[in-house]
Parts: structure tokens; C-alpha cells; sequence
């Protein structure tokens, strides 16, 4: 597992528009077909514990439908977590996750919190948006927020 933190004097905002925050509500169902797209099930208790546990989707839009999409997971007083991210294989490779990924660590920041993320040592793709966006790599001994009971739903 590989952790990152990025702090203001660190993020690299990227341009871009289409991205939106996905209501609890109104974008179910949009949020579901994406996950279908994604080879996923999401079910209402799924998504609606998500929430409770904190989490808050954003979605890039082409047209009606989310072609990649991020969350906040609001885990610490002082930490939120850029989690969820993925992207459709068809629209892989132009950037999209990054402009989640800039505009999930923007609202973190401007919240005045420590915006952190972490991912597999082999996810090569996630890895190169984080550090693209400004996070930095944290050593595993330098990582306090790091919870061993993360909640399974």
C-alpha cells in the first residue's frame, strides 16, 4: 500500500469542467448504472451506508451518464480521504480521474483539512494522478491517520 498526503502549498489544481457532486438522492440511480458499467452491483443500502460512513461522490459527466468518479470519505476531524476513484475503460487515459481527483482534493483542502489517499502498490494509474495533483508520498512508519478497522459495507 502506497499513502499520500497533499497539503495547499502542494496541490497542482487542474482544469477542466464536468465535474459535479452526485446527490445521495437524485443520482442513484445514476450512480448505479455506472457502477453496473463498472462489472459492480450497487445496491440503495450500499450507497446509503456509504454516507452514513462519511463518504460524498463526485462524478465527471459526458452528457447524462458518469464516466469517472471519486469520493470524499470525511474519516477524521482532521483527515478526509480522496477515495472510490475509478474511471470507464472506454475513457481511460484522458485525464478525466485527474480532474475528479483535483476537484475532491480542492474541496478537502479549502475545508481546511489534511487531504490524504492511498492505493495498491501496482495501481500505476492511480498513483501518477495522485502525484499529479500535488500528493506526496508518505512513508508507511510517518502515516498516523492510517486505520487497521476500516468499515466494510
Amino acid at each position: 500500500m502506497i499513502h499520500f498526503s497533499c497539503r495547499p502549498k502542494n496541490f497542482i489544481p487542474t482544469a477542466g469542467g464536468g465535474v459535479r457532486w452526485l446527490d445521495q438522492e437524485a443520482d442513484f440511480v445514476l450512480a448505479q448504472a455506472y457502477w453496473r458499467e463498472l462489472g459492480q452491483t450497487l445496491t440503495r443500502k450500499t450507497w446509503d451506508t456509504a454516507h452514513q460512513f462519511g463518504y460524498t461522490y463526485a462524478g465527471l459527466l459526458a452528457g447524462s451518464r458518469i464516466v469517472s468518479c471519486a469520493a470524499v470519505w470525511r474519516y477524521s476531524p482532521q483527515c478526509w480521504e480522496v477515495a472510490a476513484v475509478s474511471t470507464l475503460p472506454d475513457f481511460r487515459r484522458q485525464g478525466y480521474a485527474k480532474r475528479v481527483v483535483s476537484f475532491i482534493t480542492e474541496y478537502i483542502l479549502s475545508s481546511g483539512k489534511l487531504a490524504t489517499c492511498g492505493t495498491d502498490d501496482d495501481n500505476l494509474a492511480m498513483i501518477a494522478t495522485a502525484l499529479s495533483v500535488g500528493f506526496q508520498v508518505v512513508p508507511e512508519e510517518l502515516v498516523w491517520w492510517n486505520f487497521p478497522d476500516m468499515p466494510d459495507f
